[in-house]
């Protein structure tokens, strides 16, 4: 059953006031902190992949609820749910699960399953940014595809605008697997900024559109909405814990 114009409205108010409400009470952390999960389950902005990396030996599971007009899954149109888990360790590597599944659509059983995996090969420094190489779908039906490498870098503190990162890279088909879908193909980028400890601005290009959305931290969890191609309201909830 397609998703209501009602019933859209009402999730989208149901987001901003659970996001206007953190905001409000969260306690402080450091701008760094704030890299975080993006809306594809993977650490990044909005949707693009950026050069932060989770702690080393951390655990991160969530679940983001995506516009019907942006999720790509071929087993409807209805409002997607990705429930994803991620783990940082070494400290180096990145590893990702996440399951696709589509609101009232029986027929999928467990839904889409995509592996990533992130590599990161420089670590940031003063007058050079971090670098990370990454994958996306290996396995599988390989609807969101990608291989890519992204860079990204604190420029530090903006007057009026607090700490501002930016973040670039590049995407395309350079392992030669055979895919029914592809992400993040080209040139993509974004910045993010933090008025505030808790809160991060987010704004970026995916290849394909812009996207903005906003991050709440509060204890362990993350909060992000997200206007998907600006005009798609999505966005969830993630909890990060430390394994050691």
């Amino acid at each position: 059953m397609r998703d209501v114009p009602h019933c859209r409205a009402v999730r989208s108010h149901a987001l901003l006031c659970l996001v206007a409400a953190v905001a409000v009470t969260a306690a402080p952390v450091r701008p760094a902190d704030l890299a975080a999960q993006a809306l594809t389950g993977t650490t990044g902005l909005v949707t693009v992949p950026t050069a932060a990396m989770p702690p080393d030996g951390s655990a991160t599971i969530g679940v983001h609820w995506i516009d019907p007009r942006y999720h790509r899954s071929p087993y409807g149109d209805n409002t997607a749910v990705y429930e994803f888990a991620d783990i940082g360790f070494l400290p180096f590597v990145e590893v990702g699960l996440r399951l696709t599944r589509v609101l009232d659509t029986p027929e999928q059983a467990l839904g889409d399953r995509m592996v990533s995996v992130r590599f990161r090969l420089l670590e940031e420094r003063a007058r050079t940014p971090a670098v990370v190489v990454g994958a996306h779908d290996l396995v599988g039906t390989r609807i969101y595809h990608t291989t890519y490498v992204t860079a990204s870098k604190e420029i530090g503190e903006v007057p009026l605008a607090g700490a501002v990162g930016v973040h670039a890279g590049y995407g395309g088909q350079w392992l030669g697997v055979r895919a029914k879908g592809e992400q993040f193909q080209g040139f993509f980028g974004g910045v993010s900024v933090s008025p505030r400890p808790w809160i991060a601005l987010l704004a970026e290009h995916d290849a394909e559109r812009v996207n903005a959305g906003v991050r709440v931290r509060v204890w362990r969890l993350n909060l992000l909405g997200a206007a998907y191609g600006m005009d798609g309201l999505s966005g969830g909830i993630s909890y990060t814990h430390r394994l050691k």
